[in-house]
C-alpha cells in the first residue's frame, strides 16, 4: 500500500501501514496471534494463493513483524514466529475484533473473545495508563512535535477546528477542550 499524503513521514499511523497496511498482512497476524506458524497453517486457514502468501510472509519477515525459523533441514521448511514488533499489534488486532463485533454483526456466533482464566466475556478498549481512562477520538488531540513541518501544522489546525465545532461523539466538555488547546499551544511555542 503506497500512503503519499503531505505528512506521511511525520505520520507514525501513516508508517505503521506502510508496514500493516493490507488486510492479509492482518489476518497473517490474526492467525499467527492464534497458533499458526507453518506455511500450510496460514494457507488453509485463509485460502490465500500461495504466492500471496510467500510475498506478504516475504515482507512480514522484512519488516521485523515475524521471524523465519527452520524446522526441517532437507527439504528446508520453516516456520513464522511473531517478533516483539509484531506482537505489539494485538491491541489492534482485539480493537478490529470488537469494531467488527459492534458494527458490522451477524446472526452466526462463531466466535466469542473470552478471558483466558475465567472464560468470562471481555471487550477490548484502549487505554491511557498517564491518565488511567479510557482513550477516544474525543479526548485526545494533536500537537506539533519540534520537527512539524506545515502540513502537521495544518493537520494539527484541523483537528483543533474539529474539536470546537465537537464534531467527535465523545468530545470532552469546553474545559477538557481548553486543556487540550494549552496542551498544543505550548507545543506550538516550544517549536517556534
Amino acid at each position: 500500500m503506497k500512503v503519499t499524503d503531505d505528512s506521511s513521514p511525520l505520520c507514525p499511523v501513516a508508517r505503521a501501514l506502510t508496514c500493516v497496511g493490507d488486510s492479509w498482512t492482518l489476518l497473517i497476524l490474526r492467525d499467527a496471534m492464534q497458533g499458526a506458524r507453518r506455511f500450510d497453517e496460514f494457507q488453509r486457514g485463509l485460502g490465500i494463493a500461495s504466492s500471496m502468501l510467500t510475498r506478504r510472509l516475504e515482507r512480514m519477515v522484512s519488516n521485523e513483524l515475524l521471524e523465519k525459523r527452520c524446522y526441517q533441514r532437507h527439504p528446508p521448511r520453516y516456520e513464522y514466529h511473531l517478533t516483539a514488533k509484531g506482537n505489539d499489534l494485538a491491541p489492534v488486532i482485539l480493537t478490529l475484533y470488537r469494531w467488527g463485533e459492534q458494527h458490522l454483526p451477524i446472526e452466526a456466533d462463531g466466535f466469542r473473545l473470552v478471558d483466558r482464566r475465567t472464560q468470562g466475556p471481555v471487550e477490548p478498549i484502549l487505554y491511557d495508563r498517564c491518565h488511567d481512562r479510557p482513550l477516544s477520538p474525543g479526548n485526545v488531540c494533536l500537537a506539533p512535535g519540534p520537527d512539524a513541518d506545515p502540513a502537521v501544522h495544518a493537520r494539527v489546525e484541523r483537528m483543533r477546528n474539529a474539536l470546537e465545532r465537537g464534531d467527535f461523539p465523545d468530545s470532552q466538555p469546553v474545559a477538557a477542550r481548553a486543556d487540550c488547546r494549552a496542551a498544543m499551544a505550548a507545543s506550538d511555542s516550544i517549536n517556534e
